[in-house]
């Protein structure tokens, strides 16, 4: 028996077994959807509009989407705004960090088609006008200190504690949230291999696995809805640069 063949062979028998496990799991852990799919517009409408402007979220509200997610992250001068990367490079013809920048100088800045970029506020009065769920995740809390509190205080002074659920991969930033705001609604992310959904941080009443995880590990998603958790799932290949 030839190298090629064994190899052909346990590849075939990798995929055979993949495929059993993966259908047993999906025949066992089936069971009809609890509530209606609902529909999350990752960083805004995404292919209609630069990601993560009003015209993107806007595009996102006309499409019928339930939810509006995006990232928020702290200037220079202490405002919220709405940025996926740290620095600006990717998404406008500048150059820096959102951190060492001030929100005048970042609303100078060309988010794509004209658009500048959107404040925590802004955007926050556009979901609740809209009646659409707000899905704000707060980036990378340790380079930006007040970002928990600036958030809150934004987000109550729009009256949109109602509609918002503050998403974070980070413990100890939804542990502050916890603690600063109980009564607002927090949502634990997971990243890869992280398949465990119970006891997550701050007791967060969402939970947000990666849907890879999911597909090898369903019925993790079983015992987060046991617990009473509502479960999102996002998907690696699809939170990279998008084709706008």
């Amino acid at each position: 028996m030839t190298i090629r063949v064994l190899l052909r062979r346990l590849l075939l028998a990798l995929v055979g077994a993949a495929a059993i496990y993966l259908g047993a799991q999906w025949t066992v852990l089936r069971a009809e959807p609890r509530s209606n799919v609902q529909v999350i517009a990752h960083r805004g409408g995404l292919g209609q509009a630069p990601e993560g402007t009003m015209t993107a979220f806007r595009s996102a509200i006309e499409a019928g989407a339930d939810w509006i997610e995006f990232d928020v992250r702290l200037t220079s001068d202490g405002v919220p705004v709405v940025m996926h990367d740290a620095t600006v490079e990717r998404t406008t013809s500048a150059r820096g960090a959102v951190a060492d920048l001030t929100l005048q100088e970042l609303r100078r800045l060309d988010a794509g088609d004209g658009n500048p970029i959107p404040t925590l506020e802004g955007v926050l009065a556009l979901g609740v006008d809209a009646g659409v769920g707000l899905l704000p995740e707060a980036k990378e809390g340790h380079l930006y200190p007040g970002l928990v509190e600036a958030m809150i205080e934004v987000i109550t002074a729009a009256g949109a504690r109602h509609v918002t659920v503050v998403q974070s991969f980070d413990a100890d930033t939804l542990e502050r949230f916890r603690a600063l705001a109980p009564d607002l609604r927090l949502c634990a992310l997971y990243g890869t291999f992280r398949f465990d959904l119970t006891r997550p941080p701050a007791d967060a009443e969402f939970v947000c696995p990666m849907a890879e995880m999911v597909l090898i590990n369903p019925a993790m998603i079983r015992a987060a809805h046991g617990d009473g958790r509502t479960v999102f799932v996002w998907f690696g290949p699809t939170d990279s640069e998008p084709a706008y």
